[in-house]
């Protein structure tokens, strides 16, 4: 053993492991001298391009961009894809009085289903979920609202378009089908009894007429249901919201002495409200744009929103493309957008918590048909675009980069104004998420202005091509 010991130690072995271990970290510290002395010259060239031609990015702000308030002609107010619809009256300064109307139908749980010879009504009744309450101010919560159910005289379809003037007051019939002195304090759930009347009348249908929806709402319309307006004295009121899906009238009555009842349930497929506001008065959006010198309000569903003159903006961008190609002296230079920033500011004094928490930009549009719409913008669809409330800058920024950049093309798009309208996301069945216009919740604000600013900014970084 200790001459192994002795062989394995012996003085030789030892010198040549020594050199084998130095060769080996020379040759590492060889590969990595040569690694690291290889570097890349990105300056290559840049001395053939003139300092004042080499691309880079630049900033300039717009202030005082030209807004204004402007009255909504006519909302769509078909809830296609909620099954929610808004009934109720709201006061709030400067906007005034807000009335809404909720319109929906019901359809019979049984197809062809037949009362029997003689049928003697009972009692029946309308019951309606409230999912959610629009109030000023907390004191508003359980105010007591007088109730009014009005059958329609008019028939409604499903392939049809309707706004907040659709229907109006010659579309009810004039007697409510609803007991008198039907109150509602803002609870939970809607219980509405109905009259002998028109339980009757549910009484008169047919198997015939309820052998198909098409013949059901051919005798039995659908309803309007509202309340007395808040008086235009009083601050205060309240908006009630209600899912259809979940509502469902019950008929009691008796076939031959057997006491029995029918369902029908809420029609979810068309579902959508009147809305009748009193703000246009604050409108001071003409054509051509007069000077800004009064705040910019913003009052969500059928009332005024924030318009801005497209014509000026683009004159500005234009401006500036002239004035870069007139200081180098190119008239080929071009203005390439990295990104426009349009911001819009809360008025310091107003409550944040009355604001909506999104806004997009949309444009007026008339089709060939007549029907007024108002289509976002296409950089809505962009993740970047932005229109969240910023609580921290008390602001909206809006990126707006690709409809202006159409403006520097050759063939520039038609012009028409932009109009503020809140938005919401919804998801459809296969998980893919929407943005559009929120036409159920009420919201308001007011934007900073006075007669030598604009609440709207415009920020604009860019890029100058040779």
């Amino acid at each position: 053993m200790r001459r192994r010991m002795q062989r394995i130690l012996h003085p030789s072995n030892t010198k040549q492991m020594t050199r084998m271990r130095f060769f080996f970290f020379l040759l590492i510290i060889t590969v990595t001298g040569f690694s690291s002395c290889i570097n890349v010259d990105n300056t290559f060239g840049t001395e053939f391009i003139p300092d004042d031609q080499r691309p880079g990015l630049q900033v300039r702000h717009i202030p005082n961009l030209p807004a204004y308030t402007a009255a909504a002609d006519s909302v769509i107010t078909n809830a296609s894809y909620v099954y929610s619809g808004l009934f109720g009256s709201i006061n709030v300064e400067p906007f005034r009085t807000m009335n809404a109307d909720l319109v929906f139908r019901v359809y019979p749980y049984v197809g062809g289903h037949s009362f029997g010879g003689n049928p003697e009504f009972v009692a029946a009744s309308l019951l309606l979920i409230i999912s959610g309450r629009n109030v000023p101010g907390e004191g508003q919560q359980n105010i007591v609202q007088n109730v009014h159910l009005y059958e329609l005289n008019r028939t409604l379809y499903y392939d049809s378009t309707y706004y907040n003037t659709s229907i109006t007051a010659s579309d009810y019939k004039p007697d409510p089908v609803n007991m008198p002195g039907l109150t509602y304090n803002g609870g939970d759930t809607l219980i509405i009894p109905l009259t002998e009347a028109f339980g009757n009348a549910l009484l008169g249908g047919t198997a015939s007429d309820m052998d198909s929806l098409a013949h059901f709402y051919e005798k039995y319309k659908g309803f309007a249901l509202s309340v007395d307006p808040q008086p235009a004295s009083i601050q205060g009121g309240r908006l009630n919201t209600t899912d259809i899906s979940s509502a469902y009238l019950t008929l009691h009555y008796k076939d031959n002495g057997k006491d029995t009842s029918m369902l029908y349930w809420g029609d979810y497929g068309l579902v959508f409200s009147v809305y009748r506001h009193s703000s246009d008065y604050l409108s001071n959006f003409q054509n051509p744009p007069a000077a800004v010198t009064q705040p910019v309000y913003f009052e969500s569903l059928a009332g005024v929103k924030p318009a801005f003159d497209v014509a000026a903006i683009r004159d500005s961008l234009l401006a500036l493309a002239d004035s870069l190609r007139s200081a180098s002296g190119n008239n080929n230079l071009q203005l390439l957008l990295n990104k426009a920033e349009l911001s819009l500011s809360i008025d310091p004094a107003f409550d944040m918590d009355k604001c909506p928490t999104t806004l997009a930009l949309c444009s007026r549009t008339v089709n060939t048909s007549g029907k007024l719409t108002y289509p976002l913008i296409d950089d809505v669809s962009n993740s970047a675009f932005g229109g969240t409330l910023n609580r921290s800058l008390r602001s909206y920024s809006f990126n707006i980069t690709h409809y202006l950049q159409q403006f520097l093309k050759p063939q520039p798009p038609e012009i028409t104004p932009l109009y503020l309208f809140p938005t919401t996301t919804i998801q459809d069945d296969y998980g893919y998420s929407y943005t559009v216009l929120d036409n159920t919740r009420y919201t308001y604000a007011r934007f900073l202005n006075g007669s030598h600013t604009s609440p709207a900014s415009l920020k604009l970084i860019y890029t100058i091509l040779y």
